[in-house]
């Protein structure tokens, strides 16, 4: 895969099994290990049923990132300032795809003011996008995270 053969495009319900695949595939970095019966809770949220309804929501804005057809990055914005979902299919690190990901989603949002609630491996990459961590790590209902905001200085 090149850098420039992937396209960016709104998300539909259609992919929602493509996206379900794709951000379960990253559990393991953002769950306890092993995972406490609580994050079942937050697991059914990542079915494909969960995914198409979100997808479905003027609540949410979902992008993805495609290469030869298939997807290969996800960013989901939640109420247009909650980075509530990026993900980028390992495969495809270090092509600029999530940063493409996150210029779109940002622009079309209209808001100054984004949060994040970080994976730990995830950190180093928002920090690059210009988000500061806010507090600690958190653990909560199995998931462990870093909240994060970013201010757009222009």
């Amino acid at each position: 895969m090149s850098v420039t053969t992937f396209s960016i495009r709104p998300a539909n319900a259609s992919d929602a099994d493509e996206i379900s695949g794709l951000i379960t595939g990253w559990a393991h970095h953002y769950l306890e290990d092993p995972p406490p019966p609580e994050a079942a809770v937050f697991l059914a949220t990542l079915t494909p049923s969960a995914t198409a309804e979100r997808i479905g929501s003027p609540s949410f804005r979902y992008y993805v990132a495609e290469d030869a057809g298939a997807i290969v990055g996800v960013i989901a914005l939640r109420e247009g300032f909650h980075l509530y979902h990026l993900f980028v299919r390992e495969d495809a690190h270090g092509r600029g795809i999530a940063r493409l990901l996150w210029e779109r989603a940002k622009s079309e949002s209209g808001s100054p003011s984004f949060m994040v609630n970080s994976s730990l491996p995830a950190i180093p990459v928002y920090e690059r996008f210009g988000f500061v961590a806010t507090e600690s790590a958190q653990s909560k209902n199995g998931l462990v995270y870093v909240p994060m905001a970013y201010e757009d200085e222009g």
